[in-house]
């Protein structure tokens, strides 16, 4: 057919198009009886779909089968369906819509109309928006989490921070502004969304040692104690310094990345028995509860409110299949900081000046 025009082996999605995005889920909204017990309604998740030919606000010049094509950020499926019970008065929990609008949240990175990245029907979509969500989702916390008034990232400021100074997706955003905003926002370790931001690197707060395996010789790193561990994608802070022994040059002393470090090592060790040795296990909610003090400890990162740090770590690691309830493994992350001393500078003889003659 005329409109199977395809961009990186995908099709694109134009208002020709027969594709759709079927059973976003969850999308909660409220739902009648609204009761004493829930004044506002029942909070119901229903699974969404939305359909190409809603298309609205595409390209203008370049169409496909004579019709507009969808855009990065611009355009959107007018409508959605699925949700049409949750007709309680304040309807979304998050944008107070339903059969609301379906934005894109993926695109080709090289194909473009118009100067903007096309979209193809197999890219990710966000559904039900009043208009363009509101709240900016960060790695870790997705917008119904950043919804909620009593999330510690709400309560702690550092929600708004990010709201109003960075734009979607906020790893991309390597604007001055957002990069302080976003200095106690999580993110992957791979890929590196923290050197943008002034040369910074990605430090897991809890070592990534504590969830593998012992090494074995040979190998840079032990196995991965759970299947879905990975260290690329597990939770990380931007920080400096290129790893944990990096130093300023002037004092000697370590950088954040070493700092942050030593500082969970610290913590672990006076928490857990003294007698476990490496490779034993111990309460995973500990380590969490570790990782978040540290980043909120070493300086540059004690901006970071302690309990905004744990829910992202907390989430983060949950999403790859490590619950609170588990364990985690005492590994060789290093407690102490070996000092180094100032370096001397050598001192000239000043000659002694002559007497006028």
């Amino acid at each position: 057919m005329a409109n199977q025009v395809f961009a990186n082996g995908l099709e694109i999605s134009c208002k020709a198009a027969e594709g759709k995005s079927v059973g976003c889920f969850p999308d909660v909204c409220f739902t009648p009886p609204q009761t004493p017990a829930t004044p506002p309604g029942v909070p119901i998740p229903y699974p969404n779909t939305g359909l190409a030919s809603d298309t609205s606000n595409g390209s203008r010049t370049v169409k496909i089968s004579k019709k507009e094509v969808m855009l990065k950020d611009r355009s959107y499926f007018k409508t959605s369906y699925g949700d049409e019970a949750g007709c309680a008065p304040k309807k979304g929990v998050i944008t107070s819509k339903i059969k609301g609008k379906v934005y894109f949240t993926a695109w080709s990175m090289n194909v473009k109309f118009e100067g903007q990245n096309v979209d193809r029907m197999s890219d990710l979509t966000t559904h039900n928006h009043g208009s363009q969500g509101n709240t900016v989702p960060w790695p870790y916390l997705d917008e119904v989490a950043l919804a909620a008034d009593d999330h510690p990232c709400v309560q702690s400021g550092h929600s708004k921070k990010v709201n109003d100074n960075c734009k979607k997706p906020i790893t991309d955003d390597c604007s001055e502004a957002c990069c302080k905003a976003r200095r106690c926002v999580l993110v992957p370790y791979s890929p590196n969304s923290c050197s943008g931001c002034g040369g910074k690197t990605p430090h897991h707060p809890i070592p990534v040692g504590e969830l593998s395996e012992q090494r074995k010789k040979g190998e840079s790193r032990g196995q991965p104690r759970y299947a879905k561990y990975s260290e690329g994608a597990a939770p990380c802070i931007c920080v400096e310094g290129a790893h944990h022994d990096s130093r300023n040059t002037v004092t000697t002393e370590l950088d954040e990345h070493g700092r942050a470090g030593a500082k969970f090592a610290q913590l672990r060790n006076a928490r857990i028995p003294k007698k476990l040795k490496l490779g034993d296990e111990y309460d995973f909610s500990i380590a969490l509860d570790c990782g978040a003090q540290a980043i909120s400890a070493i300086m540059g990162c004690d901006g970071c409110d302690e309990a905004c740090t744990r829910a992202q770590l907390e989430k983060g690691h949950e999403q790859l299949g490590v619950k609170p309830t588990d364990k985690a493994f005492k590994s060789k992350q290093k407690a102490k900081v070996r000092r180094f001393k100032k370096p001397q500078l050598s001192v000239l003889p000043v000659a002694t000046p002559r007497p006028p003659q």
